[in-house]
């Protein structure tokens, strides 16, 4: 389903192996070619990308709980806030670092 979204483009996936890192690549034939999005994405992956998506954009945590079905208190859930909110803060910052800048253009 993912492919006939057009969701082909390519994805460097990682594992490790005793300490040592390494990209997994796809073999087709004797050449190496890398994975595709729609090869590597699992209904899991989605779901993560939803709620994370959903608290990014400002969708209250007890409305995205409900969907997802996460419990009050839940550690996982509370994960995603977590990464959400550090992504929020980042955002925030270079949207200040971009006013600061027209304000040093306009009074400078």
């Amino acid at each position: 389903m993912l492919e006939q979204a057009a969701f082909t483009h390519p994805v460097l996936v990682t594992r490790g192996r005793r300490g040592k890192r390494y990209e997994l690549k796809k073999l087709l034939g004797d050449t190496k070619q890398a994975l595709r999005f729609c090869d590597v994405a699992t209904t899991h992956t989605m779901r993560r990308t939803a709620i994370t998506t959903m608290l990014s954009l400002g969708v209250p945590e007890q409305v995205v709980r409900k969907i997802s079905g996460h419990a009050p208190g839940s550690k996982e859930f509370y994960r995603y806030v977590s990464w959400a909110q550090s992504y929020q803060d980042k955002e925030t910052e270079k949207m200040f670092e971009k006013l600061q800048q027209k304000q040093l253009t306009y009074f400078g």
